[in-house]
């Protein structure tokens, strides 16, 4: 129970700290939405992008506190002196990390990508809807190569004497649009007094086709202006996919020395395992006293250090399967070995 309670604690605490690392995101959301809803739904899409690292790094502080109140009180003594052995007092620990772990896994391959993916398709979806609130809010959105000058009459309604310059990177050339009054009534963007200037390809060289086009009035759905503003689309990063996704982008990418689908999966992999290995780190080099508790504060941080680190910089070997593999997961089986080998120091004296 003393283990479950700190590390929901830490979990908790971490939580608190890393949403704030979001809250620009979180902030430019709420700005483009205004909708309540929609901003405590967009932000309950966050949590589960910060719990696969939360839940690791609560587990080894959870683990190492307990055992080194157990140690400082002589609770451990007492139990080993009943009769258990350190294997019998860790067993319980470490079933319950391995479900963490697989718990951990779901996390990363399934709930984390979705909520990624819905988190995107909300943002994408309120700075498409409504073009006249995308041009207000033109620094949040940010929207690159544009000019923009206009009176705002009503927030995200309707707008006068609006004068828009884009750059078009396709012909290298300026479209310029006009207009005395722009209004957006329900999915539709309705203009009045509207001029329009484009460019077409030319056939020969320094000869410029211009279209330019006046109306009265001109009604077109809202969204097509905001696709045309932001130039381009979201695209489907391997960190948005699941699982089933990846294994299907993997099996695209086989022929190819690099695979991105198979870094992703193998960064989950590492992740997953992180809460059972840092869990048996806690375990093992909780049990201090004397002299050796510094010591051991070091190698816990070094060896847990050593997958973070890893974690981080594997994608960099993308093109180095093998090295990747080894990167990822390598570090672990390396942890498992320190920590039994610490524990039979322990069970000898020689560490206690």
């Amino acid at each position: 129970m003393g283990y479950l309670r700190i590390l929901i604690l830490s979990v908790a605490t971490f939580l608190a700290v890393l949403i704030v690392t979001r809250f620009k995101e979180i902030a430019r959301f709420t700005a483009l939405s205004g909708d309540w809803g929609k901003t405590l739904l967009f932000t309950a899409y966050q949590f589960p992008l910060i719990l696969p690292m939360a839940i690791p790094i609560s587990a080894l502080i959870a683990s190492l506190l307990l055992f080194q109140r157990l140690s400082r009180t002589q609770e451990l003594t007492a139990l080993r002196a009943s009769g258990l052995s350190l294997r019998q007092i860790l067993a319980p620990l470490l079933f319950a990390s391995t479900l963490f772990s697989v718990g951990n896994f779901s996390m990363c391959a399934e709930i984390a990508p979705y909520c990624r993916r819905e988190s995107k398709t909300m943002l994408f979806r309120e700075t498409s809807a409504n073009p006249l609130l995308l041009l207000q809010r033109q620094q949040l959105v940010r929207l690159k190569h544009a000019f923009l000058n206009m009176q705002i009459k009503e927030e995200g309604k309707s707008a006068s004497n609006v004068t828009l310059i884009t750059y078009n990177d396709s012909h290298k050339r300026l479209n310029l649009l006009q207009a005395k009054e722009l209004s957006v009534e329900g999915s539709e963007l309705l203009g009045k007094d509207v001029a329009i200037l484009t460019h077409l390809d030319s056939p020969k060289d320094n000869f410029d086709t211009l279209i330019v086009e006046n109306q009265a009035s001109m009604s077109t759905a809202a969204p097509i202006l905001s696709l045309c503003l932001k130039k381009s689309l979201p695209r489907m990063q391997s960190n948005a996919m699941t699982l089933r996704m990846l294994r299907l982008q993997e099996k695209l990418e086989r022929k190819r020395l690099s695979s991105s689908a198979r870094l992703e999966i193998l960064r989950r992999l590492s992740l997953s395992l992180a809460v059972f290995s840092f869990t048996f780190l806690g375990c093992a080099f909780g049990i201090t006293a004397g002299r050796n508790a510094k010591q051991s504060y070091f190698s816990t941080l070094l060896l847990a250090l050593t997958v973070l680190a890893t974690y981080l910089a594997g994608k960099e070997f993308k093109s180095y399967p093998l090295l990747a593999i080894c990167i990822f997961l390598l570090p672990h089986p390396f942890i498992w070995i320190a920590c039994i080998f610490r524990l039979k120091k322990v069970a000898k004296g020689a560490a206690a």
